[in-house]
């Protein structure tokens, strides 16, 4: 059951979300002039891709040129006009675009910026709606109005007439990214126990690394945008069929305490996986999770600001949030950053999704041995490392793959930290807040991604500046992480109660262990050297 959520959390948010590069390429231009005319155009590449000379001073100088006069007529400068004739681009990279068709070049270029960071507003609007829509009606539900969100306003956007449209359109497509990732997240991290926390959280990044490796084959293939475009939104309609079998998370039914339609889902779950086990076992144990405290707690009233009205959970919240947006924004900048590599755009993104994917391998076992606030610290630190050494690389004209490898590497390092916070943060947050939790963290996160596009454009610049400066902040991120409490081999909390209590009576920083409890201790120690089953009657799997 876990695999069939895989795909709705990874290929529609990867498809939706980072076709920028390939949907807004700006390929290699210059202005348009009549025949015969070339001496308009002007040597230097920047000048000539937005400004020519002016005609009539052109032709001035030739009429006027002299041998007597030629040094005079060459240190007069010729003035320089806008183009008048539009645009002539090299289409070997790019068939078309947003850019050539509606000629976003020069004092229009902005357009290409704002119609990306109005895709980041509506990301920021549509967590905030969304995470409420999950906890107070429930994943399911939530699933499908982000789907039909999603493909309906995703398709459109292939059948825009103009760029007002485009942005306008490319808002309402803001508004489930990345929800739709966060959903089949949650409810599949519900479904598991403590071990299959990591199983559930590094796949579903995975699939999503895989997705984007897609992507780029797609864009490559595809390589008109109104069709890329509706390639990648309009298919997936294919998943309103998860409606037939897709359950709900019987711990969200359990956190409200519907006990016997927890009981019919966690039926439905065992016979689609084939397994033979006792339900009401199960829901006595989820039952006994639900601490007595929650018994008091109406959770249709829980908000966002429960996070923040006790001093433990709002120091933990704080810093899930920071270490998110770093996150976010590194992850994002990275991916929208391959135009200023000095190598083929569609191969530096295609490597780009792919290097993720062998991070996930070597974290993986890392979860479970040095736990989690580790693993994510050494996760941002490798980025970090490897974004600011670009600071030493030598030229990139003579040693293109230099820069482009510390790129990879930095994506290598925030790959598998952006799996890991999912991992790290939906066991910080209670049941009764979980989607409010990460939806809030996401959001805010969303609102740093507004900076991303602008980050990137540094690069007209220097081209490794955005590198330097994703990481720093990278280093900054991983640095944080040493104040967040462990984890590993702790029971998912289910009320405020349990996660104001969590990691308050230990120290953060210091030891490899140094943040983890006896029982903590006790329980890793048993799990890895197979003592008792991997799952506990605190925390099972599903």
């Amino acid at each position: 059951m876990f695999f069939v959520m895989c795909l709705p959390a990874s290929l529609p948010s990867a498809f939706s979300a980072f076709n920028t590069p390939f949907v807004a390429g700006m390929p290699p231009h210059r202005c348009r002039v009549p025949e015969g005319k070339e001496e308009l155009i002007p040597e230097d590449e920047k000048l000539r891709a937005c400004f020519q000379y002016d005609q009539a001073a052109v032709s001035s100088h030739f009429e006027t040129f002299s041998p007597e006069k030629e040094k005079r007529n060459n240190d007069a400068a010729i003035p320089l006009v806008p183009c008048q004739n539009g645009w002539i681009y090299d289409n070997t990279t790019y068939t078309d675009s947003i850019v050539t068709e509606f000629e976003l070049y020069c004092d229009r270029s902005w357009w290409v910026e704002f119609s990306t960071t109005i895709f980041y507003v509506g990301s920021f609007i549509g967590n905030i709606l969304y995470g409420y829509v999950a906890d107070k009606f429930g994943r399911r539900r939530s699933f499908f109005i982000i789907l039909i969100n999603l493909v309906v306003c995703g398709t459109a956007n292939a059948f825009v007439w103009n760029m007002e449209s485009f942005v306008v359109v490319r808002f309402l497509v803001g508004l489930p990214f990345p929800a739709l990732f966060q959903i089949p997240f949650i409810i599949s991290m519900e479904w598991m126990g403590m071990s299959g926390r990591i199983f559930s959280g590094l796949m579903i990044s995975m699939f999503f690394a895989l997705a984007m490796v897609f992507l780029g084959v797609l864009a490559m293939v595809v390589r008109q945008w109104r069709q890329l475009t509706f390639w990648c939104n309009a298919p997936f309609a294919i998943l309103f069929l998860y409606h037939f079998f897709l359950p709900e998370s019987p711990r969200w039914l359990v956190s409200i305490g519907r006990f016997d339609e927890a009981k019919k889902t966690l039926k439905q779950i065992a016979s689609l996986n084939k397994r033979n086990v006792d339900v009401d076992d199960l829901v006595r144990q989820l039952r006994a999770s639900r601490r007595s405290s929650v018994q008091a707690e109406d959770v249709n009233r829980h908000n966002v600001f429960d996070l923040f009205r006790t001093p433990n959970l709002r120091k933990k919240t704080i810093l899930v949030t920071y270490i998110w947006v770093m996150n976010a924004i590194i992850y994002n900048g990275l991916t929208l950053n391959v135009s200023n590599l000095p190598v083929d755009d569609y191969v530096s993104f295609i490597i780009n999704g792919a290097s993720e994917l062998p991070a996930f391998f070597i974290v993986w076992p890392l979860l479970g041995f040095i736990g989690r606030r580790w693993s994510l610290a050494s996760c941002m630190l490798i980025c970090g490392i490897g974004c600011v050494s670009a600071m030493f690389a030598p030229s990139p004209q003579e040693h293109p793959w230099v820069i482009a490898t510390m790129s990879f590497v930095g994506k290598f390092g925030v790959g598998a930290g952006f799996a890991t916070i999912y991992i790290f943060a939906g066991e910080l947050y209670p049941t009764v807040v979980r989607a409010i939790g990460m939806g809030m963290s996401s959001m805010v996160a969303g609102s740093g991604l507004l900076l991303a596009p602008h980050l990137v454009a540094l690069g007209n610049y220097w081209k490794i500046l955005p590198l330097i400066l994703m990481g720093f902040m990278s280093l900054s991120a991983g640095i944080a992480t040493f104040f967040l409490p462990e984890t590993l081999g702790a029971p998912l909390p289910q009320t405020l109660e349990d996660a104001e209590n969590f990691g308050k009576s230990v120290k953060t920083g210091g030891g490899l262990f140094s943040s983890l409890t006896d029982e903590q201790r006790r329980r890793i120690s048993d799990y890895n050297f197979g003592n008792v089953s991997r799952s506990t009657s605190k925390d099972t799997n599903i």
